[in-house]
């Protein structure tokens, strides 16, 4: 009889020590199995489903100006612009004993994966929007001012050396600034238009102090059972 209460409380003990705090701007998140749990998740040796959940649009860290004009084209502190891609590397303690069980990421109409290999071992999956119209919005559009949210789902294979141990899973966001054409004058050449890629990128930075539209922070990451 004492099943269930135990139970829910490691269910819940399981949550607080899993869930990326609520101020980074990608959350990992625990899949539910098939059986209803969120245990398996994060246990070795079970089927780990992991989402990364991403909060909103990319925002800027200084204002971007169009390259030949020179005029202001998007503002810091001000313009945001939806996601063309995510990318997500998973360390060698997420795949497998032996180091190599490729991660297999969730299928999202619009997007392309793709996996690479990595020096160190790890792996790099990457979703990308197959056209702009895929992009995921900052938010929706009307006069009411949120943003939207989006998860990014994999599965991985915990190690057995993994167990009692916190994982990482460093991230990037890529959003794209549209820039407009130019026409030739006597003193500019022809220019067609083009985008400017601006990144949020999660790989355990504490500080960012350096604004290059590539704003850094600590990387999401979940304690393994």
């Amino acid at each position: 009889m004492k099943r269930k209460p135990l139970a829910i409380a490691a269910a819940l003990i399981l949550i607080g020590s899993f869930a990326t705090p609520a101020s980074a701007h990608v959350s990992a998140l625990p899949g539910v199995s098939s059986a209803g749990n969120i245990t398996d998740a994060l246990t070795v040796g079970k089927n780990n489903t992991l989402f990364f959940r991403v909060g909103h649009g990319c925002g800027l860290e200084a204002d971007i100006k169009h390259p030949v004009t020179k005029k202001t084209i998007a503002k810091a502190g001000v313009d945001t612009f939806g996601t063309h891609a995510f990318s997500l590397t998973v360390p060698v303690e997420a795949l497998g004993a032996a180091g190599t069980t490729a991660p297999r990421p969730a299928f999202i109409p619009g997007f392309r994966t793709s996996l690479v290999k990595n020096a160190d071992g790890t792996m790099t999956l990457t979703w990308k929007a197959i056209s702009r119209d895929f992009d995921i919005p900052n938010g929706p559009d009307g006069d009411v001012a949120t943003t939207s949210f989006f998860d990014f789902g994999v599965r991985v294979a915990f190690a057995p050396s993994a167990s009692g141990k916190k994982v990482t899973f460093p991230a990037k966001q890529r959003c794209l600034v549209d820039v407009a054409a130019v026409k030739r004058t006597a003193s500019t050449k022809a220019r067609g238009a083009t985008t400017i890629s601006v990144y949020e990128t999660w790989d355990g930075s504490t500080t960012d102090e350096v604004k290059d539209n590539n704003s850094r922070s600590t990387a999401p990451s979940v304690t393994v059972f």
